[in-house]
């Protein structure tokens, strides 16, 4: 085989643009005359989800994972999603997500790490690692500063040079130079008024010339917006296809044109042969047969990561584990419904699925008193009914651009209102359609009706033309790439109303169409839902309760609307501690909740999205068959006033200002002199630990923090040692200390182990925005060890 710069010599201009852009919508093309393959890339973060998006492995969503602090377990997690690509036929996994977690109103919040540089880039260079020790190819995303889904594919972040250097692009810069990952996802958004996928400072500059990124930039899926600019400043595929961009001989008329020259085609495509070569792939055929293999050593490690995620936010008098007599009441919407994860992108179909009343059920036996979910959490209506549908079924209609004013190109009926395009079945050579639906709706029932109007782009829905639903407003997930929109109106049983729905994008570039419509019963019991649920309370010994969110809530697509408990379950938590004060509360959910009642109860237990095995593993915790060895990656806040990027959320005239600075997370906390409700890095246990002095050696910059921990307790347990550095004086303004590193250890009773962190020079580095480098401050720094960023046990002081 010859090497990748001769196959590239040998191929034509259009060989090479066409290996620039999707095929189809996770398909690139290759080059058979040279036996360059096609190639497959697929989402992440949680499982492999494929073309066909079959069953997989679900293991626990991100920011479960980096509560791990484990990264000998998250790279085990990796290499287990590596295993998943290799059944899928894929070769590059598009994960892992980086961005940090600004604001909690961030609808993936779940599906990002953590507030903190460092952590997030510790766990990302653990996936990584995992990832690729299996030959499939990981791609960090999505860069940079795509915080938010406010206005996603539009919005201009204007952060200032040293916050983008000191936090948001140091995930990104540990899995290009510790991990070597594949692959970069340039984002959405604009960054300092360049669009992300067209960036010359960041991608051409920071990522492909200063830190010698070798591997290939795609586009976030329909990112880019136009041809030229793109291709001069560091992307190097399109996505999806077919490329609007980049395909339709768009690339090669530019490179024609003169306006691209081709020596950066050639720096491209030579970039994806190289990846393929490293991937095995050249001269072999792709097999597009994927299989399912439900391996239980991956439940087991699912299982087994989901607890090691869960954090013992409190727990007064030792409540948990439960004790092994007395009665138990099960009460929440997540008791029998247990979220598994959050939407959008990171949806995928899990082997299997696990209830928390499906596994205390198998528990306690006769000492369960019974479980009422106490409030509904749907926000997706029921499909229409069949026999709902009059006349001949639904109509559709397709309409070509944005809105009705363009030709109408396809006309169908069908008896279902749900329909889809994508990929292949996309009408051929459509920029952009709009679609609309209609039928005759029959209810079979009077009274107050709860209708839905789902789609991926802009859906009103109308009854007898009177706007009822709107997914613009009250937007929430529904599925992959669906987002819903609710109405109610007063329906009278055996009366025919004329409902349509309009579905209109909002911008060109389209790769994906799904509508849908909902009915259902209006549910008005809600108060006697929560009665319900207090009466049962009140007849065990201790009632568990499983409150949170779930994918509908928590979503790519939309940010959240507030960070309370969705759906009115803090006055579901008030009434059932009424009934009985042993109530312990268990938050499934991906992002930071207000606990008003916190103080309340005696003990909580963070859960997480705990992925596929969720209900066995919340089981396992609260039984005390497994610790909670969870860690705070992230700061709850006791009001959302209190969080740094209040005031600069979500932004205004298109553009958000990252107004906080270097201040995200506890560092703001820290500034503020502000006290959390639950502070980075912490976590209890079920058993105690005794932590003795820390030593340091080494020289300068490169130290080693050693701390000895024993295992007090009668249990086996976990511990993480983490290590901030705080400069004496500040030069310029500096957060009070900083996260430089940390170790987890897993202790027998009565076993002493020794936490070993090493500091190096960029632990005690800030970027000049002067100088446009890193520079350390010479002075005096203290390097504290402690739990969490609030629970600061000792201090060594260091000269440098």
């Amino acid at each position: 085989m010859t090497d990748n710069s001769q196959l590239v010599d040998q191929m034509t201009l259009e060989e090479k643009c066409a290996m620039l852009h999707g095929r189809t919508a996770w398909i690139v093309e290759g080059c058979d005359r040279l036996g360059i393959p096609e190639w497959c890339l697929s989402d992440g973060p949680v499982g492999a989800r494929g073309r066909a998006a079959g069953p997989g492995l679900v293991v626990p969503g991100p920011s479960a994972v980096s509560a791990t602090w484990d990264i000998a377990l998250v790279e085990e997690l990796g290499a287990a999603l590596g295993a998943e690509g290799i059944d899928r036929k894929i070769d590059v996994l598009l994960a892992p997500t980086v961005n940090l977690h600004r604001s909690p109103r961030g609808g993936r919040h779940f599906e990002s790490y953590s507030e903190d540089p460092e952590l997030s880039s510790r766990i990302a260079v653990a996936y990584i690692n995992g990832v690729q020790s299996q030959g499939i190819g990981a791609c960090v995303k999505h860069f940079v500063a795509n915080d938010q889904e406010f206005e996603r594919f539009t919005i201009d972040v204007d952060v200032d040079e040293r916050s983008l250097r000191e936090i948001y692009l140091p995930p990104f810069e540990a899995a290009v130079k510790e991990a070597g990952v594949k692959s970069v996802m340039g984002a959405y958004n604009f960054v300092n008024g360049d669009h992300a996928c067209a960036h010359p400072d960041l991608l051409a500059g920071v990522l492909k010339d200063e830190w010698g990124f070798d591997g290939f930039v795609v586009s976030d899926w329909g990112a880019i917006k136009e041809t030229v600019a793109p291709a001069l400043h560091g992307l190097d595929l399109e996505m999806p296809g077919p490329g609007r961009w980049w395909g339709k001989d768009r690339l090669r008329a530019a490179v024609e044109a003169g306006e691209v020259d081709e020596a950066l085609i050639d720096d491209k495509v030579r970039r994806i042969v190289s990846f393929l070569a490293w991937r095995g792939r050249l001269g072999e055929p792709t097999d597009h047969e994927e299989v399912s293999v439900d391996r239980p050593e991956h439940r087991a490690l699912a299982r087994r990561a989901a607890s090691s995620s869960m954090v013992l936010v409190k727990n007064v008098g030792s409540v948990l584990p439960l004790a092994t007599d007395g009665t138990v009441a099960l009460i929440g919407p997540g008791v029998a419904d247990t979220a598994m994860l959050g939407g959008g992108s990171a949806l995928l179909t899990p082997h299997r699925t696990t209830t928390v009343q499906e596994a205390m059920n198998a528990r306690l036996g006769h000492r369960l008193v019974g479980s009422a979910p106490g409030i509904d959490m749907r926000r997706r209506a029921a499909a229409v009914p069949a026999d709902w549908i009059g006349g001949d079924g639904v109509a559709f209609e397709l309409f070509d651009g944005i809105g009705f004013d363009g030709a109408r190109f396809e006309a169908f009926t069908r008896q279902w209102t749900r329909k889809g395009w994508f990929g292949d079945t996309w009408p051929e050579d459509r920029d952009s359609m709009s679609v609309r639906l209609s039928f005759e709706l029959t209810p079979a029932h009077s009274g107050r009706h709860r209708f839905c109007a789902l789609g991926t782009a802009h859906a009103r829905l109308y009854v007898d033309d009177v706007p009822i639903a709107d997914n613009e407003v009250a937007r929430f997930g529904a599925g992959l790439g669906l987002h819903g929109g609710d109405g109610y109106m007063d329906l009278v049983g055996g009366r025919t109303y004329r409902v349509r729905m309009d579905h209109v994008p909002q911008r060109g570039g389209q790769w994906l169409c799904v509508v849908d419509v909902g009915i259902e019963l209006a549910d008005i019991g809600r108060e006697q839902g929560i009665a319900d649920a207090a009466e049962l309370a009140a007849r065990a010994d201790t009632a568990v309760i499983v409150v949170g969110s779930n994918a509908e809530w928590e979503s790519e697509g939309a940010d959240r609307e507030s960070i309370e408990l969705p759906n009115g379950q803090d006055d579901l938590i008030a009434a059932v501690v009424a009934a009985n004060p042993n109530t312990i509360v268990v938050m499934n959910c991906g992002a930071p909740m207000t606990l008003p009642w916190l103080d309340d109860v005696p003990a909580a237990l963070l859960a997480w999205y705990p992925g596929q095995e969720a209900g066995e593993a919340i089981a396992d915790v609260l039984m005390g068959d497994a610790e909670p060895g969870g860690r705070m990656p992230t700061t709850w806040a006791r009001d959302e006033r209190d969080t740094p990027a209040f005031l600069n959320y979500p932004g205004e005239a298109g553009v958000v200002r990252y107004g906080e600075g270097v201040f995200v997370g506890y560092r703001w906390y820290d500034a503020r002199n502000i006290e959390p409700l639950i502070p980075f890095g912490h976590g209890g246990s079920y058993t105690t630990f005794d932590w003795g002095e820390p030593s340091v050696s080494g020289d300068g910059v490169d130290t080693v923090v050693q701390v000895p921990v024993t295992n007090t307790g009668d249990r086996v347990g976990s511990e993480v040692v983490q290590v901030y550095v705080a400069p004496e004086a500040h030069v310029v303004p500096r957060p009070a200390k900083e996260l430089a590193g940390f170790a987890k250890l897993t202790l027998a009773p009565g076993e002493t182990g020794v936490a070993r962190v090493s500091l190096k020079e960029r632990s005690f580095t800030r970027w000049d925005p002067g100088s446009h480098d890193w520079v350390v401050d010479p002075g005096n720094y203290s390097v504290h060890v402690g739990a969490s960023a609030t629970d600061l046990r000792s201090a060594v002081e260091l000269t440098l």
